[in-house]
C-alpha cells in the first residue's frame, strides 16, 4: 500500500471557482489541498502577476496581452464574471499578495509563463519568493527551459519541477539532472508504470497534469505518481491509500 498522491490545487480550485484568484486558492486550503499552482506572468511595467493565459480576454472583462498593460490596468479589471456572475468583484491578484497569504501556510507551486522578458520575470519572481523568505515552499516550474536554467544559475537551491510534455522526456531528464528537481512533471497521458519507475529510479518524484475524473486519480494512484494536479483537490484527497 502506498500513501495517496499529494492533493495539488490546479489554478486553485478551480473547477468550482474563478481560476487564479485569491478566493481560488482560499477554498483549496478548505478542500484540504496539500499545495496550490498558479501561473504568473509579467505586466507592461515588470509587475508578476497570476493569471495563465497570454492575453486578459478569457478570464478578465480586459483585452489583449497580459504584457501590453500595467499593472494599474489589471488590477481593476473583473476577474470572476467569467466563471460566474456573481463573482463580479474578483479581481487578477499580484505574486506578493498570493505569496505573502499563502507561502506560510502551503506549498506553492510557481509556474511561470515568460514572454520575451524571461531574465525579468524570472528576477521579479525570485525577489518577491526571496522578500517572504519563502524557497523552501515554493516550487518553480515552467514549459521555458531559459527560465529553468535562469532560476537555477540565479538560486541554485531553489526548488524546481520539471514540466514536460510527449516528445520531450529526454530534453526533460537532461535538464532535471542539471538543475537538480526534484519531481517530473507530465501531463496525464504520458504516466505509466514504466514512466513512474524510471522517474523514481532517477530520484525524482511524479506529478501528474491534469486529473479530475475519480476513476482517472484511481488510476494514476495506482500507477504510484506522487501528486495530482487537479481542478478538484478534495477529490484527490478522497482517494484515500492505492494498491
Amino acid at each position: 500500500m502506498q500513501a495517496r498522491p499529494l492533493a495539488i490545487a490546479h489554478r486553485g480550485a478551480s473547477g468550482i471557482m474563478p481560476e487564479n484568484t485569491r478566493l481560488a486558492f482560499v477554498k483549496a486550503l478548505d478542500l484540504g489541498a496539500d499545495a496550490l499552482e498558479f501561473d504568473v506572468q509579467l505586466t507592461r511595467d515588470e509587475v508578476p502577476v497570476v493569471i495563465h493565459d497570454e492575453t486578459l480576454d478569457r478570464t478578465t472583462s480586459g483585452t489583449g496581452a497580459v504584457a501590453d498593460h500595467d499593472l494599474a490596468d489589471i488590477v481593476g479589471l473583473d476577474a470572476g464574471s467569467w466563471f460566474t456572475a456573481s463573482y463580479s468583484n474578483v479581481t487578477v491578484p499580484t505574486l506578493e499578495e498570493v505569496l505573502s497569504t499563502f507561502a506560510p501556510k502551503i506549498t506553492c507551486n510557481i509556474e511561470l509563463k515568460p514572454d520575451k522578458r524571461v531574465s525579468q520575470l524570472v528576477r521579479h519572481a525570485l525577489t518577491v519568493v526571496a522578500r517572504f523568505d519563502a524557497f523552501a515552499n515554493v516550487i518553480f516550474s515552467s514549459f521555458s527551459a531559459d527560465a529553468i536554467r535562469e532560476i537555477h544559475k540565479h538560486s541554485p537551491d531553489a526548488r524546481i519541477g520539471m514540466l514536460t510534455e510527449r516528445g520531450g522526456l529526454a530534453r526533460s531528464f537532461k535538464l532535471a539532472a542539471e538543475t537538480g528537481a526534484e519531481t517530473l512533471n507530465p501531463p496525464v497521458g504520458m504516466v505509466d508504470r514504466s514512466l513512474v519507475t524510471e522517474c523514481h529510479e532517477r530520484g525524482l518524484g511524479v506529478l501528474a497534469w491534469t486529473a479530475n475524473e475519480k476513476g482517472e486519480i484511481a488510476l494514476l494512484s495506482a500507477l504510484g505518481v506522487d501528486g495530482i494536479f487537479s481542478d478538484h483537490p478534495d477529490r484527490v484527497r478522497k482517494q484515500g491509500t492505492a494498491v
